[in-house]
């Protein structure tokens, strides 16, 4: 079985608000960012407020100091996140999406077919004309990785390059 194909293209989101648990990139250990995550409650505080069912994962620079990685979803309804949880707005903004094709195996979506691939392919993705990549200070979202599971056409994984035109 080969790697899945990858695919790009360019999307418009609209503002959204998100809902979810901030970890610190300064010195970052997912495995234990993950764990504090579950242990706070993890998507079942966020549920009854979901907007879409599919998590997100915003790399974001709103720190100075360093960068942000927020476990969540988007979420409508809510005015006040619950304890040791975060509520953001995030503006609308393009994006250059690199996903995959869709898979049946959930598995193969968080290893190296889905979410290693892409992240990758994402670091030197080629951004259309006319566009430059829009990931720097100022621009707040540094990159979404975004999971789609049990659906309809079975399991992918995306990651989001904010984009905006010259």
């Amino acid at each position: 079985m080969g790697k899945p194909t990858i695919e790009v293209f360019q999307m418009k989101h609209d503002e959204f608000l998100f809902l979810g648990m901030e970890s610190s990139l300064q010195n970052p250990d997912f495995q234990k960012i993950w764990e504090n995550f579950f242990n706070a409650g993890g998507f079942d505080k966020i549920e009854p407020y979901q907007k879409e069912p599919c998590p997100m994962n915003i790399w974001h620079n709103n720190n100075p100091e360093y960068d942000v990685y927020f476990i969540g979803k988007i979420v409508e309804g809510i005015d006040e996140a619950p304890e040791g949880y975060t509520l953001m707005k995030f503006p609308a903004r393009e994006f250059l999406v690199v996903t995959h094709e869709w898979l049946s195996e959930h598995e193969r979506i968080v290893g190296e077919d889905g979410n290693g691939q892409c992240n990758r392919y994402a670091d030197n993705v080629q951004i259309p004309d006319g566009y430059i990549r829009y990931d720097e200070s100022g621009s707040q979202i540094k990159l979404i990785e975004r999971e789609y599971s049990d659906t309809e056409n079975g399991h992918r994984y995306e990651v989001w390059v904010p984009i905006k035109k010259l």
